[in-house]
């Protein structure tokens, strides 16, 4: 599995971003949840390995920040910014492991919202993620 696409699983649709930087990423998919939320998924290409073989930490913080950033907007209804993003790296994925990143939205105000992610290659939990974001004005 070099750059080559794959089908996703059962119930995902390609999710296209509209930022330039996110679809020079390759293909995206997302499936809705049963929360109103949506889970943004990708499968790991050989363009997205670091030096050591597995998928580049810049690679998870564009996957969630893509998929934090989508939740909330679609919640608010508006274009947010991300102002605060943490993360932590807890295991790795590797050429052709499917990805999954779902949302958690814990408070949404007039000027600020609060969000967390979770990433997930298979069973395993890869990064979780804070984010503080703001309505573009």
């Amino acid at each position: 599995m070099s750059n080559a696409v794959f089908s996703p699983p059962e119930g995902f649709q390609e999710h296209v971003s509209p930022s330039n930087f996110v679809q020079a990423l390759g293909p995206m998919y997302r499936r809705d949840r049963e929360d109103g939320t949506t889970t943004i998924a990708l499968w790991v290409l050989k363009i997205h390995l670091n030096l050591h073989g597995i998928a580049h930490g810049g690679l998870v913080a564009t996957l969630i920040d893509n998929a934090i950033g989508y939740n909330v907007a679609k919640a608010l209804s508006g274009s947010v910014m991300t102002a605060h993003l943490t993360i932590d790296y807890l295991s790795s994925a590797r050429l052709g492991d499917w990805v999954e990143a779902d949302v958690q939205i814990n408070r949404k105000g007039r000027r600020m919202c609060f969000a967390e992610c979770t990433l997930r290659n298979g069973s395993s939990l890869m990064a979780r993620a804070s984010c503080i974001l703001a309505p573009v004005a």
